[in-house]
């Protein structure tokens, strides 16, 4: 028997004696035949459940944004505007200005290279008819033919931006990004004299990541597509998935031998973020080093030391009374403990601390 249920007992026995002592007529009138030993004080208990359990590693990763890219400039001339560090740009918005002109975002994957006009064809083209329909521009079929009702839109577009109506695109006015970017910085000054290739604006996309450094031995906690929980500046947590895995190994830090070597791991948070988030700062991901499916578990604290070694638990039974049986403990995860007894099922109640 336990020191646990030896305590248990014991308080029984001198509840007895404290009925027996304030109430002796009471006992007498009944023969003075035994009393059955009263029901067990009741406790805090909890199911035994069966669940997975998954132990978890947790690693420091930097927040920011992902997707960063330079902005050069297109033609020669003095940058008269630029946007401050922070600004989200999205599309038809300036990005920056040159001589007086503005440079305007338009969404698309392939960069601004060469003149549109009636009778180009290609899918720049196609990129920049699917920007103006955005924009409200329309009247011509979004396709890879810049036809002569895409440049009467873009004539249209011309007179509401208040620059010359040619219907024609030059590159050095426009700037092509697959979504919407944020200025990370300025990369050149007001009035500074401008060349073709000179950094104005580093931009980055809307997407917030927390990037990684994994150590190589610890490559298989990592998997493409995986969802993890990370922990951001403040302790709010958030939803994420890993959307990158490095193919470079790296030195990182003191470590310049095999411990030291690590990949670059890239996380994308998912889901609802709070408003109020940090631009950057130190992120925790917590990452699954270990599962085990389908066990019983209960709550660590349930954990009885038993005589000669060992744990046991105080099952619950019908009758309210409490009996010990040994267990064999597993995987410690999350505040719950894997437990094995042929005394024990699903839907079974332990005691735990009150």
């Amino acid at each position: 028997m336990s020191r646990r249920s030896r305590r248990v007992l014991l308080a029984g026995g001198v509840s007895v004696m404290t009925i027996a002592i304030a109430g002796g007529t009471g006992l007498a009138l009944v023969g003075g035949s035994e009393q059955p030993p009263p029901a067990r004080p009741p406790g805090a208990n909890a199911a035994v459940e069966k669940t997975t359990l998954r132990e978890h590693k947790t690693i420091t990763g930097a927040l920011g944004y992902a997707g960063r890219t330079e902005v050069a400039a297109v033609s020669a001339g003095q940058l008269t505007w630029r946007p401050p560090a922070g600004r989200i740009i999205r599309l038809g918005q300036r990005l920056y200005q040159c001589d007086g002109v503005d440079v305007v975002l338009l969404y698309g994957k392939q960069p601004a290279w060469r003149q549109l006009k009636n009778g180009t064809e290609g899918p720049d083209v196609r990129q920049l008819e699917s920007s103006l329909a955005r924009l409200g521009f329309t009247g011509f079929t979004v396709d890879d033919t810049y036809s002569k009702a895409t440049a009467d839109a873009v004539r249209r577009w011309q007179k509401q931006r208040g620059i010359k109506q040619s219907g024609v695109v030059d590159p050095a006015s426009i700037w092509f990004a697959p979504e919407p970017v944020r200025v990370l910085a300025r990369k050149s000054g007001l009035g500074q004299p401008l060349t073709a290739g000179t950094p104005v604006l580093s931009v980055t996309s809307l997407r917030r990541v927390v990037t990684l450094q994994v150590k190589i031995d610890e490559r298989e906690l990592v998997n493409k597509g995986v969802a993890v929980t990370v922990t951001l500046p403040g302790g709010t947590k958030a939803k994420g998935r890993i959307s990158a895995i490095g193919t470079t190994v790296s030195n990182s830090g003191a470590d310049q031998g095999q411990d030291g070597q690590k990949i670059k791991v890239t996380v994308t948070l998912t889901g609802r973020l709070p408003a109020d988030m940090y631009d950057s700062g130190p992120a925790e991901v917590s990452l699954v080093s270990g599962q085990k499916k389908g066990v019983l578990a209960v709550p660590i604290s349930a954990l009885l030391a038993m005589p000669g070694g060992g744990y046991g638990v105080m099952l619950v039974q019908a009758d309210g009374t409490g009996r010990t049986i040994k267990v064999k403990t597993g995987m410690f995860a999350g505040g719950k403990v894997e437990v094995t007894s042929a005394d024990l099922s699903a839907g079974d109640r332990v005691e735990v601390p009150s």
